[in-house]
Formats: C-alpha cells, structure tokens, sequence
C-alpha cells in the first residue's frame, strides 16, 4: 500500500491543473493579468537580490581586502563562508518547504539577514562579516529559491518552462550588474554602502512577499 504522509494543514480546494505535484511544491491557480504581473515583478526582484548578494561582494573583494587590511585567505574567507552555508541551505530548503512552505523559510532567513547586517553596521569587525556573509549565504538560498517559484506564477502552467529560463537568467544578470554599479557606490559612500544597499534589498522582498503571499503550499509532517 503507498504511504501517504499526514497533512500538516487542511488542503484547498484545488482543481487538478492547480494542485502542487509534490508537497513542498508550489500551486498553480489562474490568476489573471494584474496578479501575473506583479508575480513577474516581485520574482525579478527576489532573483536578482538573490545573486546580487554574492556577486556585491565578489565583484569588489579586492578593494574591500585592501580598505580592511585583510590578508588574501582572510579575504577569501568571506565569500568561503557565503558559499559554504548557501550550499548546505539549499539541502535545507526540500525538507523545509514540504513541512513548512518556502514562503516561511524565506521570512524567516530575511528576518534574521537583515539583522545581522544591521547589527554589522554597527560592530564594524572583520569576525562578524564573516558571521554575516554567513547568514546572508542562507538567506540568499531562500529567496533565489522563491524568486524562481514566484516567476513561475506569472506564466500559465503550459509556459512555465519559459518562467524558470526568465527566472534563471536574472540570477545569472547579478554578476554583470554588480560589476556595472559598484564603481559608483564605493566611490560614494565605501565598502559599507554595499551592506546598506543589500539591507534595503532585503526590504524590499520581504515587504514584496508580504504583500503578494497569496500562495498556497502542501505541506507535509
């Protein structure tokens, strides 16, 4: 007999073409011309912030290196520690997501992001922006992970595909972006100006996810 595992929470009154092929997974309701859009919106935002929170860092390591006197292995270690934690997140983020939903995984990473990096802009040292490219790892896990599953809400069920490549190639833009406007942004304000500009990114998709959290999860004990 196959094992169905227990509900976590009362499913909705989901069609088939609506209903989530695994748990965990998001659902695909209809939803019309304004709420695609905004789901196309707000899924750019959180994939580019999603691989802006790397490429910040690596597109100006050497000059943030030399601005804090760091050592070639300690300047490594920052983005070490970013990679290290995004990797081990993203195996945290299949069994979360089915238990939870990634929409509150998501929240909660952000949450505990932006106080970190709020908390770093106060204690200004080399061991909390270790402890901080940390938890921005796991947060960025997160939210690309979202970002991907709110761009495939902007696209009928037949045209997901072309979300996920819409989705994916946003991700794959940070890097280039980064290059292009961090010139600018230490020339005016530091290398602290890139932790402020990604705390008012995180912002921004959290204030985004509040606001358009109309989706519903399957989730499973």
């Amino acid at each position: 007999m196959k094992y169905t595992p227990p509900l976590l929470e009362p499913t909705p009154d989901w069609t088939d073409d609506e209903r989530p092929s695994l748990p965990g997974s998001a659902s695909t309701p209809g939803h019309g011309p304004a709420g695609r859009a905004a789901y196309f919106v707000v899924g750019l935002l959180l994939s580019l912030t999603g691989g802006l929170a790397n490429a910040m860092l690596t597109a100006n390591l050497p000059q943030i290196q030399g601005e804090l006197g760091l050592t070639p292995t300690e300047g490594a270690w920052l983005s070490s520690a970013y990679v290290m934690v995004n990797i081990s997140a993203n195996l945290l983020i299949f069994k979360f997501r089915q238990q939870f939903g990634v929409t509150r995984f998501a929240e909660t990473a952000i949450v505990v992001n932006l106080a970190m990096i709020g908390l770093y802009l106060v204690i200004d040292t080399y061991e909390m922006a270790l402890v901080t490219r940390a938890v921005s790892g796991f947060a960025s896990a997160t939210v690309t992970s979202l970002g991907i599953l709110y761009m495939l809400q902007a696209f009928p069920k037949s045209k997901m595909g072309n979300g996920l490549c819409i989705a994916l190639g946003t991700i794959q833009l940070a890097s280039p972006i980064a290059f292009i406007i961090s010139p600018s942004l230490l020339q005016d304000g530091g290398w602290q100006i890139l932790y402020r500009l990604g705390f008012g990114l995180a912002l921004c998709c959290l204030a985004s996810i509040f606001s358009l959290n109309r989706t519903k999860f399957q989730t499973v004990v």
